[in-house]
């Protein structure tokens, strides 16, 4: 289900370029360029005098002019939209890949980089936040690599990254349209990773509600994700939680995690 959504989006950028591409190539003066050797090869016999007398003949070469100026522009619209075309279908190949491979270890703690799956959840959903115009800001402090299900942790990170694009949606745009994630330690032992977004907001009531089974504030939600989301901060020993100052004043959802690393936990498990 993952792979498809995030598939999806980068298929909706595949699908505008593909059509702009086929929409200039519909409208192409090609044809005019064949017709205008037609013309000249009825008056082959005569093309000097054609070109310099006949009033036709005499605006063929200013054409010609202005021919080769619109298709030289057209080629490098095209080859343009073939790069953007060519860089989606690239994308597409990187979010199956990073998929897999966090398939992989699905379960397994292993010592990661924070930073690394952040870059990598914001890779996926590449696509979606571009097309909605909507700048990342990162703010990543320099922390050593943490012991946890990396596969949970993009799984977190790609529902509240989502949710953030989806509350910026459906704001008025007043506050900008910025999704900032931050990488901060939280004491000796704790880290924090938040999504900050300048979206709808949510009202002091459902700061703790939304994150309840079956509790949703989307006409098409199933209020299945942020559920899911806090039950695998726990499973992983840590938490999450929203801030938000009210409604249309956007929302921060944190996640915090044991800050440990694989030779504590082994020396824990030998004790």
């Amino acid at each position: 289900t993952g792979v498809l959504h995030n598939v999806g989006n980068v298929l909706n950028s595949v699908n505008v370029s593909t059509s702009l591409v086929a929409g200039k190539v519909r409208e192409s003066r090609v044809d005019n360029l064949v017709a205008l050797i037609h013309m000249l090869e009825q008056h082959n016999g005569n093309l000097p005098e054609f070109l310099a007398k006949d009033p036709k003949g005499q605006r063929v070469l200013p054409y010609l002019g202005k021919l080769g100026g619109h298709l030289q522009s057209e080629r490098d619209g095209l080859l343009k939209e073939l790069e953007l075309l060519s860089s989606h279908v690239g994308h597409i190949k990187q979010i199956v890949a990073t998929q897999q491979n966090y398939a992989k270890v699905s379960g397994l703690v292993e010592n990661i980089s924070l930073s690394e799956v952040v870059e990598d959840a914001l890779g996926i959903l590449e696509a979606g936040l571009v097309r909605h115009e909507i700048r990342l800001e990162r703010e990543f402090e320099i922390l050593p690599t943490i012991a946890a299900d990396k596969h949970q942790i993009l799984q977190i990170l790609l529902n509240l990254l989502r949710n953030a694009k989806q509350a910026i949606k459906q704001a008025d745009g007043n506050r900008g349209k910025v999704i900032r994630v931050s990488i901060r330690r939280r004491g000796k032992s704790r880290v924090s990773l938040a999504v900050e977004d300048t979206g709808v907001g949510l009202p002091p009531e459902n700061l703790t509600r939304i994150f309840g089974h079956g509790f949703t504030t989307k006409a098409d939600g199933h209020g299945f994700g942020l559920h899911s989301c806090a039950l695998a901060a726990s499973q992983m020993g840590g938490s999450l939680r929203a801030e938000s100052e009210g409604l249309g004043r956007g929302a921060t959802f944190i996640l915090e995690l044991p800050l440990k690393t694989g030779e504590e936990i082994e020396e824990k498990s030998l004790t």
